[in-house]
């Protein structure tokens, strides 16, 4: 019996070291696999299409960048940035963690209180040039008449609300940021006092424009119509608030945002671009001056954030975009310095769902310079914006000579420098309302500005 037993522990003993043997030799080809993987240079993606954002490129080698250690931190952050088969690996890890409840916030929404929205400052209020088209200056939440929907399908996702098939990104005020952005375009009004006018444009988003009032009196978001009339009501008199919020609520029935992601379509751009050019006391060009493109089949950020949610991935948008009949440029310089002539409207009809919105002047570029031929009169003006501002820009493009944009968020120049040098006319800030209460992005603001 003993010897039995012996024998069993003896056979269990070699069984074990031949598993572990098995284990070791596993783990160590997963790992040459791996890493043999992981230097296939075609492999390795170049963009992110469910972040929508350029993966990180491989650093151009200097002297100075290998003393300093920037190139091989360089390596690194390219290594595992564009890691092949990234693509999937994240899409699987986000469908993981929404079992359990996890999941990404656009522009880092989160469930803190919002701060109480302080009433309007004494002076000055918002203002228009020589108080052109002044009926516009008191921003008024009741343009527009009423939206109720009568059971609607419901999915409150935390961030973000669909109501039938689409969503909406609810917005926290808050104060110390908002502040913050004021005081931004206020310093830059008052560097280029004498040199360029400044324009300031924040716009609304979705959920106080187009979403029917009966949900949206149920949400726990703050009024954007009290935020930036705050917001205004803090600039100097040196800069040009261009009140877009009654031009929009005028025309909420209409299709200027897209259901499945948090941008405004080019026709809620173009009507605010029309309250631009009567901020500045110019006529607006009429639709029929643009042509028209139209792209089916495009799945935004909100399709991503709600995980595919079936209401909206089963609903795709449509993309409408103009384009100025003129004569007109664009070249725009990437992340890595290279520079790219491109067209102002991209036939977007073979990229991917999510990718569309790119359509407009190629997407999210440090810089971007645009010029016409066909204005009479040479006017420069300068964008400085974040991703709201792209479908805005073709309407821009075709009233002044030189359009010259910049993404704050990847650009590393200064706007003050910048408009002095190139003498620039007009300086236009465009924020979708929800950049205002993003640190990090006003951060960025900041670091072109002062």
């Amino acid at each position: 019996m003993a010897k039995r037993k012996k024998i069993r522990k003896s056979v269990r003993k070699k069984v074990n070291r031949s598993m572990r043997r098995w284990q070791y030799t596993l783990f160590f080809l997963m790992l040459c696999a791996g890493f043999l993987l992981s230097w296939m240079f075609p492999l390795r993606p170049a963009r992110s299409e469910s972040e929508k954002r350029d993966l990180t490129p491989f650093p151009t080698f200097t002297v100075k960048a290998l003393c300093s250690g920037d190139f091989f931190d360089g390596v690194n952050l390219w290594f595992s940035d564009t890691f092949p088969f990234r693509e999937a690996m994240v899409t699987a890890n986000a469908k993981v963690k929404s079992l359990y409840g996890f999941g990404t916030r656009i522009y880092g929404l989160t469930d803190e209180q919002a701060d109480e929205i302080p009433e309007e400052q004494d002076s000055p209020v918002i203002r228009t040039i020589d108080d052109f088209d002044a009926i516009d200056d008191t921003i008024d939440e009741t343009i527009g008449g009423t939206i109720e929907v009568n059971d609607a399908l419901v999915q409150n996702l935390g961030a973000i609300v669909v109501v039938n098939d689409a969503a909406y990104e609810l917005y926290n005020f808050n104060k110390s940021v908002a502040d913050k952005y004021a005081a931004i375009i206020n310093y830059t009004a008052q560097k280029l006092e004498g040199v360029s006018d400044v324009y300031d444009l924040v716009v609304p988003t979705s959920v106080d424009i187009t979403m029917p009032d009966n949900e949206r009196a149920k949400v726990n978001s703050s009024s954007q119509a009290d935020a930036i009339r705050y917001i205004f009501s803090c600039m100097t008199p040196q800069v040009h608030s261009v009140n877009v919020y009654n031009a929009l609520r005028s025309h909420r029935t209409e299709y200027i945002y897209f259901r499945t992601d948090h941008h405004w379509t080019a026709r809620g751009a173009y009507y605010a671009y029309s309250q631009l050019c009567r901020t500045m006391q110019r006529q607006p060009q009429p639709l029929d001056a643009f042509s028209e493109y139209i792209f089916e089949g495009f799945k935004g950020s909100f399709v991503s954030e709600t995980k595919k949610s079936a209401a909206l991935d089963n609903h795709p948008d449509t993309i409408y975009a103009y384009d100025p009949i003129a004569e007109t440029t664009l070249t725009y310089t990437q992340k890595n310095g290279k520079t790219v002539d491109w067209k102002i409207i991209s036939d977007v009809s073979e990229w991917s769902a999510s990718a569309k919105y790119s359509t407009f002047i190629g997407g999210d570029n440090p810089y971007t310079i645009i010029t016409n031929a066909s204005v009479q009169q040479p006017r420069k003006c300068m964008v400085v914006k974040e991703s709201y501002g792209n479908a805005l820009v073709p309407f821009i493009a075709a009233d002044f000579s030189e359009v010259h944009v910049v993404d704050y968020r990847y650009w590393r120049g200064n706007v003050s420098k910048f408009t002095e040098e190139h003498g620039i006319d007009c300086v236009l800030f465009v924020n979708n309302i929800s950049a205002t209460r993003n640190s990090s992005l006003m951060t960025a603001l900041q670091k072109v500005t002062y």
